[in-house]
Formats: structure tokens, C-alpha cells, sequence
């Protein structure tokens, strides 16, 4: 089975609970991941709630939150063709008293057969 991975980190000023309330409004998906055509979610931000993302240089693609633990992490996978995508959403918060040393961290993992033609696509765009 092939397998690729794109990680992204930035630095922010933002506290978890600012991160959290663009995360948990997918509707704002589109505005920090610009990738995202736009998203839906049908019921409550929570492990198990579905929803579909239409990319803006691909297809519709139904989700499933897989891991929410609220003002901390994110994960959801999707399914595309011969191969399964886990997008991973981090809030790295600070020990420092600098708050500007919080991170956000967001990884892309594909597996799958055409793990590679995807995740190649993905990385030729960035």
C-alpha cells in the first residue's frame, strides 16, 4: 500500500477557544484551508458526525469526525477512490507566558493506492 503525508505548523497569537470556534463552525473551513470550495456538517461538531467538502480542484467528499476533544485537536477522514485520507488539526498551546509561541499544527495523511497521484497533486499546488 502506498502512503503519503503533508504536515503544515504556524505560529499564533490565538487562544484554544478562537481556534476552536473556527474549527467547530465548518462553514469557516474554506477561510483557512484554501484548498476547501466549501463544507458542511449535518448535526453537532462531535466523533461521528458526517459531512461533506467540496474541493475546489476536485470532487465532493463525504467526512466523518473521527476524534474531537474540544480546545485541543480535531481529527476526520475521508474516502476517495482506492484510498483513505486522516486530516489531523492541532492546537499546541504554549509553556512560555509568550502567547505568540502557540502553534497550529495541520496534517494530511493518505494511504492507499492512489495515495500518491493525490497527495502529489496536493503538493505540486502548495
Amino acid at each position: 500500500m502506498f502512503k503519503w503525508m503533508y504536515s503544515e505548523e504556524i505560529n499564533t497569537e490565538a487562544s484554544a477557544e478562537q481556534i476552536w470556534a473556527l474549527w467547530e463552525d465548518v462553514a469557516t473551513w474554506p477561510c483557512w484551508d484554501k484548498e476547501l470550495e466549501w463544507v458542511e456538517l449535518s448535526g453537532v461538531f462531535k466523533a461521528g458526525a458526517v459531512g461533506n467538502m467540496k474541493l475546489k480542484k476536485g470532487p465532493k467528499v463525504t467526512f466523518t469526525l473521527d476524534k474531537v476533544i474540544k480546545n485541543l485537536c480535531f481529527s476526520n477522514y475521508a474516502k476517495l477512490p482506492l484510498t483513505r485520507m486522516i486530516f489531523d488539526h492541532e492546537y499546541i498551546g504554549s509553556t512560555k507566558s509568550s502567547s505568540s509561541n502557540n502553534r497550529i499544527r495541520h496534517t494530511v495523511n493518505m494511504s492507499g493506492l492512489f495515495a500518491p497521484l493525490y497527495g502529489g497533486h496536493y503538493w505540486i499546488e502548495n
